[in-house]
């Protein structure tokens, strides 16, 4: 293999450069025992080799069978190397990469990963990968991701607007988290997921009997601080903080009109009962966050205003109620189905075109 690599080349170029035997070496393989995946170990590994080989060369070079998406997500995706080229040999197909070896490890591994006890929602025994803008739309990097039944959460500082939209195109649900005193956005890619399909919606007597007395009404709209203000009450400890929010509103606020960030909320006398926030791709609506007041009078509000909103959603022709998390009786008490992650996306990524 390396000798039909070394034949090849002179018809390489990268940073200005034709490679050759003395401007470039190869490298790997390498091997990381299991136990010690996701902990830094290979950025170590390849940190220390890269400083040495950096005396004498310009430029790594290296291959991945394309049959082994776990090392190519490795190479790409944690330490930065770039495909320069596709090739077959001896009936396998590869990736060849490369890498300008004055560079240190493109992210360090303090920085890439962490545990947490706390992503609000659950514990999380295992080390949070870093997920950028640029992996989101590596469709090889995504489908190893999809394909990790182990792992459900990743996360980022990227608070932008592109960023929020991608990872919600990308089946991902965001929440937030809390790391080195500071908010961050944590997508996770749901080990299942509670779809509400409008055939299957259960209307229990004691919501039908409110809806039918109270001829309760539901607001579609962009009651944003409203909503948030309200599930901060509700919850003691709450995601949708002021941090999310705020990207919330971003997504808002920018031109990229394929993500609609909507309220949905039923009043009594111009006070707010029970909403939340939820957003729109494709003929798709996801539930984010909701609240339901506690005040005497105003049980199975939250129900009522979930099932107006998806007879809403169902007179407008979307194709399902994505309501997140499949572990909450309510939502199939509701008629919610609960799909398997793959099922989930086959699904997702025909409704949100």
């Amino acid at each position: 293999m390396f000798r039909f690599m070394i034949e090849d080349l002179h018809n390489l170029e990268y940073l200005g450069q034709t490679l050759n035997t003395q401007n470039s070496y190869q490298y790997g393989p390498v091997c990381i025992d299991k136990k010690f995946r996701g902990s830094g170990l290979l950025e170590v590994l390849f940190e220390t080799a890269r400083y040495e080989m950096s005396k004498r060369f310009d430029i790594l070079v290296t291959f991945v069978n394309k049959n082994n998406p776990r090392s190519y997500t490795a190479h790409k995706r944690k330490l930065g190397l770039t495909v320069i080229k596709e090739f077959e040999f001896k009936g396998n197909e590869y990736y060849e990469f490369v890498y300008d070896v004055s560079k240190s490890v493109n992210i360090s591994s303090e920085e890439k990963v962490f545990y947490t006890g706390k992503p609000f929602v659950c514990t999380v025994d295992y080390p949070i990968e870093y997920l950028s803008y640029e992996d989101l739309l590596d469709e090889l990097l995504m489908e190893e991701i999809y394909a990790d039944k182990e792992k459900n959460y990743y996360w980022t500082d990227d608070l932008s607007s592109a960023y929020y939209i991608a990872q919600a195109k990308a089946g991902f649900i965001a929440v937030t988290m809390e790391h080195e005193n500071k908010v961050i956005l944590a997508p996770e890619i749901q080990k299942s997921y509670a779809i509400l399909n409008f055939k299957d919606l259960h209307i229990s007597r004691k919501v039908k009997k409110l809806l039918k007395a109270k001829n309760l009404q539901l607001e579609i709209g962009t009651s944003f601080d409203e909503v948030q203000e309200h599930i901060k009450r509700f919850h003691s400890f709450t995601w949708l903080n002021k941090t999310y929010l705020n990207a919330l509103k971003s997504v808002h606020d920018s031109e990229d009109t394929s993500m609609e960030i909507v309220t949905a909320l039923i009043r009594d006398k111009g006070k707010a009962i029970a909403g939340e926030f939820g957003y729109i791709i494709g003929n798709t609506y996801t539930s984010l966050a909701a609240f339901s007041s506690r005040e005497k009078g105003y049980e199975n509000y939250g129900t009522a205003q979930l099932v107006l909103l998806a007879q809403h959603l169902e007179e407008k022709g979307f194709a399902f109620l994505n309501l997140g998390q499949s572990f909450m009786p309510y939502k199939i008490d509701l008629g919610a189905k609960v799909y398997e992650r793959k099922i989930f996306l086959e699904m997702w990524k025909k409704a949100i075109i």
